[in-house]
């Protein structure tokens, strides 16, 4: 797709990550939401000027993609900025009620930022919601958490008087040129044979048709508990994460009834950041370094935790000793390398197969812990004090038949989102999925 301003822009070029995140279009929606609770109200004034510096100083956010010679450009230099809004909502923290952008990647920008204002309450107490926005194309939920300390920190130089922008504009690269650096072109070979085949094997129960409404079914687990619970796992030798995804699992299984109970193994998939495999981690780092991963099991652990979590946690290990991920990695690489447009067809085709096939495998994504740095705004309206008092991160993504959970802590406390689709997923199902991926999650094992 041409843009008639590119020969205007400055274009910079895109990497194979943000190739294929843009093609995801054609399966689901990748705009990625940081969701933010105040106890009280922001300058308005002082958070517009700093989304606008948080453009100037990174010129992604406010940028537009464009394909030129069957490439992919990142274009900036029109004077585009990134979006900012205000809107009024009830007050509540349910993604249900809130306003959640869609971005378009060819037309930018690539950050928008919703200001959600309730109508003031007995006392003239409020508490504003901040929705930070950016589409997958141009971030990975790490860089989406980078781009929020960026405005949060030109926003506090705002309120006390300072300039907003406090650094030149650049471009970084985002290419995976210095992640592929360590390994010798055999390691990436085997990584790419090993990881690079993926077949659907299952779904989340729906119905044939159209999306309809986006909804998204959520709870939270406080910090006591999630205390509790890395503790547990310290003990016996298994992270937190192993903890979500086993309980993820059986709870999948437990909502699919006796449907897979005779497949040999069923998979989900998980996302990691490669900037693990980074000798220095990048300071405010806004670009894709990240991939899926699979993980494999048989559907007789899916029968409780005791049971799930163990081999979860062997499967893990074994995989993180193989440096998994770069083989994920390196297919975005080989496919981008037959241009554009064979990212394109190859995400075409995937969208259609999900229907034909009705598998999909679930889906996943840890995000771990929300930066402090990302909500540390501190200042509120004529100068009272601010403090972000609860976080989360969501997706508008869901792809039939393929279900999918988000998961991120704040200040301790845990919160999964679950999207899905009114036209083809049973509310009571999703439901029963994250009641029972909760109950799970709580649950004591015994692991000897």
């Amino acid at each position: 797709m041409k843009n008639p301003r590119a020969r205007h822009a400055e274009m910079h070029p895109a990497s194979a990550f943000d190739v294929a995140n843009i093609h995801f279009s054609t399966i689901y929606d990748p705009t990625l939401h940081l969701v933010l609770q105040a106890d009280g109200a922001f300058d308005l004034s002082a958070l517009e000027t700093a989304v606008e510096a948080a453009g100037t100083m990174v010129p992604i956010l406010g940028s537009h993609y464009c394909e030129e010679k069957d490439r992919g450009y990142w274009q900036c230099g029109m004077g585009e900025k990134p979006a900012f809004s205000v809107h009024e909502i009830t007050g509540t923290m349910d993604p249900n009620d809130l306003p959640l952008a869609s971005i378009d990647p060819f037309t930018g920008p690539q950050l928008d930022v919703r200001l959600c204002r309730s109508p003031e309450e007995d006392g003239g107490k409020r508490g504003d919601i901040l929705i930070i926005s950016g589409h997958h194309g141009a971030m990975d939920v790490n860089g989406l958490f980078q781009a929020a300390s960026l405005c949060a920190d030109a926003y506090r130089r705002v309120c006390e008087g300072r300039p907003p922008v406090f650094q030149g504009p650049s471009w970084e690269s985002r290419g995976t040129e210095a992640l592929r650096a360590p390994f010798s072109a055999e390691e990436l070979d085997a990584a790419y044979e090993r990881e690079s085949v993926c077949t659907d094997e299952w779904s989340f129960p729906c119905r044939e048709g159209p999306c309809g409404q986006l909804l998204w079914d959520t709870f939270t687990i406080g910090a006591d508990e999630v205390t509790r619970l890395r503790a547990a796992g310290k003990d016996v030798g298994v992270t937190l994460n192993d903890r979500i995804m086993a309980a993820f699992f059986c709870a999948l299984m437990k909502i699919s009834g006796d449907v897979y109970t005779d497949a040999p193994r069923l998979t989900i998939l998980g996302a990691m950041d490669l900037r693990r495999y980074l000798p220095v981690a990048p300071y405010r780092s806004i670009v894709n370094l990240s991939v899926e991963y699979e993980l494999s099991l048989s559907p007789l652990c899916g029968e409780g935790m005791d049971t799930a979590l163990p081999v979860v946690s062997e499967v893990m290990t074994e995989m993180k000793e193989g440096n998994f991920g770069l083989g994920m990695m390196e297919f975005y690489e080989r496919l981008y390398a037959g241009g554009a447009g064979a990212v394109k067809a190859f995400m075409a085709g995937i969208a259609k197969e999900y229907p034909v096939t009705g598998k999909k495998n679930p889906f996943l994504s840890n995000v771990g812990a929300i930066p402090s740095t990302a909500a540390a705004f501190q200042h509120g309206e004529e100068g009272t004090p601010l403090q972000v008092t609860a976080a989360y991160l969501t997706s508008r993504e869901i792809y039939p038949p393929g279900i999918g959970a988000y998961v991120s802590t704040y200040q301790g406390e845990m919160t999964v989102t679950i999207p899905s689709c009114a036209g083809v997923h049973d509310p009571q199902e999703i439901r029963a999925l994250a009641g029972a991926m909760r109950a799970y999650l709580l649950e004591d094992v015994s692991i000897e």
